[in-house]
C-alpha cells in the first residue's frame, strides 16, 4: 500500500500525440456541457492489469456534431497511459491521443481536443505488476443536440399495472444507513409530478410492493439496484414483459462510502432508482440530461425531460 501510496506524489508530465484519425475541430456556437460519469474499472480502487474492463465507448446522440471530453483525474502506474482513439483495437488504441506519465504519478482537469466521430477511452497497461487508479472523466462539452429516450421508448416494456398508490416498505437497515430521508425526498419527488398518477403509502409489512433496504457491502459494484418480481417471485429481466408483482431497491452505502458519496450524490442515486420503480430505462448517450443517468451524479431531481416522460406514461 505505501509503495502506491508514494507514487501519487511523483511529479507528473502528460504528453499530448495526435496521430489518429480523430478530428480536432473548435466549437462553431456556444457548447453546451454534460455531467457524466466515464471512469476506469474499479475507481477510485486500483484498475487491473490484463484486463480490457477499463476500456469505453463514449455513448453519444447522433445530432451531437463535436465534442470534448474533461479528465477530473488520470492516475497511471509508470509506463502505464491513457488513449483515446477514433476506434478499437490494438493499433488504434496506441495511435490515439495518448496521456501518460514519465514516471507514474497523476494529474487533474485535462480537457481532450474536440472530436467529430466515436471515440474510445483505452487504458493501456505494460503489465508489470504495478497499477494505480486509473481515469474520471467527468464532463462532456458538446456541439449539436442531444437526441434522449422519450415516451415510450424511455421505458422498459413491463412494469406494475398502476403506481397510484403503491405500497412501500422500509427495513430499519435504511435508517441504520441514514438514507431514510433520501428515499422519502425522492418519492414526494414522483408524488408530486403534475399531471401523473402516482402516489406511495408507506407499509409496515414486508409483503409490500415496494421492498427498500440498506446494506454495507463494498466487495459488490454497484451503488444501488432495483429488481423486479412476477407473481411467482421470479426476478422480471429488463425485455420481460410480465407484470409487476413486486419489486426491491437494495442501497449500497458501502461503495457509496468508498466512492466519497456526498449528499447530492446520494440524493441523485436513490432518486435514480425511483425512476427505476416506475419503470425508467437508463439514458445511455452521455449528451443527454437526465436523472436517468448512470453512474455517480450531482443533479438530485427529475430533469424537465424525465418529467416530461413520466407524464406520458402515468
Amino acid at each position: 500500500m505505501a509503495f502506491y501510496r508514494n507514487k501519487l506524489f511523483c511529479s507528473f508530465l502528460v504528453f499530448l500525440f495526435v496521430l489518429s484519425p480523430i478530428i480536432s475541430v473548435s466549437p462553431v456556437n456556444a457548447a453546451t456541457v454534460q455531467e457524466i460519469d466515464l471512469r476506469s474499472e474499479g475507481y477510485p480502487g486500483n484498475y487491473k492489469e490484463n484486463s480490457r474492463s477499463s476500456d469505453k465507448f463514449v455513448t453519444l446522440s447522433p445530432t451531437v456534431t463535436s465534442y470534448r471530453l474533461h479528465f477530473n483525474r488520470i492516475a497511471l502506474a509508470n509506463g502505464d497511459r491513457v488513449s483515446v482513439s477514433s476506434s478499437y483495437s490494438k493499433t488504434t488504441q496506441e495511435a490515439g491521443t495518448i496521456y501518460y506519465s514519465a514516471g507514474g504519478g497523476y494529474t487533474t482537469d485535462v480537457w481532450t481536443p474536440w472530436i467529430t466521430g466515436p471515440a474510445y477511452v483505452n487504458l493501456i497497461v505494460n503489465n508489470d505488476g504495478q497499477t494505480s487508479t486509473g481515469y474520471l472523466i467527468d464532463k462532456i462539452e458538446f456541439n449539436g443536440s442531444s437526441s434522449p429516450l422519450t415516451n415510450s421508448s424511455a421505458f422498459f416494456p413491463n412494469s406494475f399495472t398502476s403506481v397510484s398508490n403503491i405500497s412501500v416498505y422500509q427495513s430499519p437497515s435504511v435508517s441504520t444507513y441514514g438514507y431514510s430521508s433520501y428515499v422519502s425526498t425522492a418519492l414526494n419527488q414522483l408524488k408530486n409530478i403534475s399531471n401523473a398518477n402516482i402516489g406511495f403509502t408507506n407499509s409496515s409489512s414486508t409483503a409490500a410492493q415496494v421492498r427498500i433496504s440498506a446494506n454495507n457491502s463494498r466487495d459488490i459494484d454497484y451503488f444501488a439496484i432495483v429488481q423486479a418480481y412476477d407473481s411467482s417471485g421470479k426476478p422480471i429481466d429488463e425485455l420481460g414483459t410480465k407484470t409487476w408483482s413486486y419489486a426491491t431497491m437494495v442501497l449500497n452505502h458501502g461503495v457509496m462510502t468508498a466512492w466519497g458519496f456526498n449528499a447530492n450524490n446520494k440524493q441523485g442515486t436513490v432518486t435514480h432508482e425511483t425512476g427505476h420503480l416506475v419503470s425508467m430505462k437508463h439514458q445511455e448517450n452521455y449528451d443527454v440530461n437526465s436523472i436517468m443517468q448512470k453512474g455517480k451524479k450531482n443533479i438530485t431531481s427529475f430533469t424537465p425531460l424525465d418529467i416530461a416522460n413520466i407524464q406520458y406514461r402515468w
